[in-house]
């Protein structure tokens, strides 16, 4: 009884607790299952990781040529055991070896030890214990799986990809039995070489599968005339950045189902390979590209970089690259200003030069406008209008939004940052872009929908949760914003593609960093969302290169391969109405045109319009005040009012402004300022030019004034430096240090600024 339970132990725990304990190849697919990507395995093996399922014919051509009898043994079949070792001692040398697959199955997991009695009896044991711990199918899918094909292709699944170039599931009987035999003999019996030998081994199967009526006549004799492979072919290589992003997730030596769509995949790699060729000319050597489904959340395309033969760093991941964010950012925060009451779509922003503490941007173009609505310094990308609305909103607070939205590159001090955050000061991946915008479209087809849950969020990796981030706007706000970046008349835009935007809606927003090294593009509707970056990887900056020259085109070429389907349903329930200002955009004050309008539900209200005022004109068509009418006659009227500085620049492109009348002589009053300086702003750096010699050169400096026949008086640190009328431009000398600059009108009206010279 001791010996039996004895025995009983010895034969359960002497087995080893995990057969194969191998590296395997990274395998990524597509959303049907197909083949996207696939890396070797650490040992240098082309061995996929376990198959879940043995196509029928196969299972066949194994079976009649391996172990006829495997589903009737309990893992090893007697009659072949005795029959092999009489051959054996009659041959005086092993020519036969009996054994079943469960036989080889632990050959293989023994890494094939040398064949001998001993090691046949360890087989012998473990192949009948193995079938104690698993089922025939299971133990058929390791040999499968494990069985050698030469080389350094090992499984079946590798071997039909290597040798055929499709799908285990897709193969013809010929090629299954192909398979079935190259085990046998790998190192003998390789494609390429000893054909006819493998021919024979194949076709000799073939006839037993018919003489079996496993297969009919037609189909042995069609079998028959299919040639065999020849040398290993290349696995499909299509998402090869995903594969790195797998192995980086801890995915390595696994097959991981991704969202891709493969068709969509490789036609977005083909546009982006062709397209970076094209920007070669201009040393401009990578891009990078995404596509998501905004309807799921679902990642349909990723493409890290351009991939063909010779392509400029062509390994390297560039959609989980930080980079430098140009403008892409802006929307978020024109959302946040919605939300805070500091603006509407429609509300003018000052768009002057400026100066913050020493910190002096500029638009891209090197222009101002004097004011511009809300939308179309969205739309436009203006820089000046940005940066004041991030200073009244505070670094701080869009820091934290930013994190909250899940840019998590921005890892930095929001004052190490500073104004600078909203133009490019930041560094953020293509990922991170991308999952802040989908989230955002996807919250307003979520909200039509009533669903609640799983607002927002991306996957690329089937059956795994969504990456939520915690900040979401409100889909009012977000409406407001999409029907901002939906206009398509913008600056810089090549007519070819201009006319291509304008057939499809789609709201898209582009970005470009300092000195030219990164160009982003973001466009998305109601189904898809595309996201490109352009520039190389090095780092360098090239010459034109801008968002919406080159990373935009690339983007509604992408967008070609999308089925259109349609525009955002308007989130009634999420808007309210309010009253504004027709012209500015703020709430009317007594003097405004009112509009009736929409606006986030979120929104607070917005400030009261100052634009407008209400002044009395004379029968000269001179403004006077209540103290100076001395019984003259006067009307009441009401003007569009911008301050000095503003109005010089907005008048520029607005040829019927008409600008507030001058006083009547005597009835001079300083309730409006006519008078402002242009350059240099105050508390601002002024670069002194010096000449060849290293001498230092005069400056212009540049004011304005309402009247355009006043004379302005110019003094410089006390001193009086000269008098301008008509274009008030001073050339003057300044050395480096502080200075203080003061004008003076005739009326005695003033305006000065600080700033520092160097």
């Amino acid at each position: 009884m001791i010996g039996l339970v004895l025995f009983g132990f010895l034969f359960y725990y002497l087995f080893p607790s995990r057969l194969f304990d191998l590296p395997y190849s990274t395998l990524v697919n597509d959303e049907k299952g197909e083949l996207l990507a696939a890396q070797i395995a650490s040992d240098g093996q082309w061995r996929f990781p376990q198959v879940d399922s043995i196509p029928y014919e196969l299972e066949q051509c194994i079976l009649y040529f391996e172990d006829e009898y495997f589903y009737y043994h309990p893992g090893v079949n007697p009659v072949s055991t005795f029959r092999a070792m009489f051959q054996n001692i009659s041959e005086g040398r092993v020519v036969s070896g009996g054994s079943t697959l469960s036989m080889q199955v632990i050959r293989l997991s023994r890494q094939n030890k040398a064949r001998t009695y001993f090691e046949k009896i360890i087989e012998l044991y473990q192949a009948i214990r193995l079938e104690f711990s698993y089922c025939k199918d299971e133990v058929l899918k390791m040999y499968v799986s494990h069985a050698p094909y030469g080389g350094n292709v090992v499984g079946a699944e590798t071997a039909a990809w290597r040798y055929f170039h499709r799908p285990l599931h897709q193969l013809s009987w010929a090629e299954y039995a192909t398979l079935a035999v190259l085990p046998n003999a790998p190192a003998l019996i390789r494609p390429g070489k000893n054909s006819e030998e493998l021919k024979a081994k194949r076709d000799k199967l073939l006839k037993k599968l018919w003489e079996n009526q496993v297969i009919d006549l037609s189909t042995y004799e069609l079998s028959l005339l299919e040639p065999l492979p020849g040398k290993p072919m290349d696995l499909p290589n299509s998402a090869f950045h995903l594969l790195t992003l797998a192995n980086s997730k801890g995915k390595g030596g696994e097959r991981t189902n991704s969202t891709v769509n493969g068709r969509l995949q490789k036609r977005v790699t083909q546009r982006l390979n062709n397209y970076v060729k094209f920007l070669e000319n201009n040393e401009i050597k990578n891009a990078c590209a995404v596509v998501v489904d905004v309807q799921t959340g679902e990642v349909k395309a990723y493409v890290g970089n351009a991939n063909f033969e010779g392509a400029n760093a062509q390994f390297v991941d560039l959609i989980q690259a930080p980079r430098s964010s140009g403008s892409i950012l802006k929307p978020f925060l024109y959302a946040a200003a919605i939300e805070e009451g500091m603006l509407h779509n429609t509300t003018l922003l000052r768009d002057v030069p400026i100066s913050i503490h020493g910190f002096s941007p500029s638009n891209f173009n090197k222009s101002f406008d004097g004011v511009v609505p809300a939308s179309e310094a969205l739309a436009r990308s203006l820089n000046i209008p940005a940066t004041n609305i991030l200073k009244d909103y505070s670094v701080l607070r869009f820091y934290d939004e930013l994190k909250a939205l899940g840019f998590t590159s921005i890892n930095r001090s929001p004052d190490n940052y500073g104004l600078s955050l909203i133009l490019g000061g930041a560094e953020v991946s293509l990922w991170d872009v991308v999952h802040a915008y989908s989230k955002q479209a996807r919250s307003l087809n979520n909200y039509i929908k009533n669903e609640q849950e799983n607002y927002a969020g991306l996957s690329v990796w089937k059956g795994e949760e969504y990456e939520h981030p915690t900040k979401n706007y409100h889909e009012g706000t977000w409406w407001m914003v999409t029907e901002a970046l939906k206009e398509v008349q913008r600056p810089g835009m090549e007519e070819s593609w201009r006319q291509y935007s304008s057939s499809r809606k789609v709201a898209w927003k582009t970005g470009t960093s300092f000195g030219y090294r990164d160009a982003w593009a973001v466009g998305y509707d109601a189904n898809y969302l595309v996201a490109i970056w352009v520039g190389n990887a090095e780092g360098e900056g090239r010459p034109g290169l801008t968002g919406a020259s080159v990373a935009a085109p690339l983007m509604f070429d992408i967008f070609q391969e999308l089925e259109k389907k349609g525009w955002f349903e308007k989130p009634l329930a999420a808007l309210k109405y309010i009253d504004l200002c027709a012209s500015s955009g703020l709430a009317p004050s007594p003097a405004c045109p009112t509009v009736r309008t929409e606006t986030s539900m979120q929104a607070k209200a917005l400030g009261v319009c100052t634009y407008h005022q209400h002044i009395l004109i004379n029968e000269e068509g001179l403004r006077v005040n209540r103290n100076c009418i001395q019984g003259k006659t006067v009307k009441d009227t009401v003007w569009f009012c911008l301050d000095p500085v503003a109005a010089f620049y907005y008048k520029r492109g607005h040829q019927k402004y008409k600008e507030i009348p001058p006083y009547d002589l005597g009835c001079s009053a300083f309730e409006e300022r006519d008078l402002g300086i242009i350059y240099p702003q105050d508390d601002s750096k002024l670069i002194i030019p010096k000449n060849f010699k290293g001498e230092f050169e005069q400056v212009i400096l540049e004011a304005t004034h309402r009247d355009k026949n006043a004379v302005l008086y110019w003094h410089l640190d006390d001193d009086f430096v000269g008098s301008t009328s008509g274009k008030h431009q001073m050339k003057v000398d300044i050395i480096p240090g502080d200075h203080i600059l003061m004008i003076m009108d005739e009326g005695g009206q003033s305006v000065s600024v600080n700033f520092e010279g160097f």
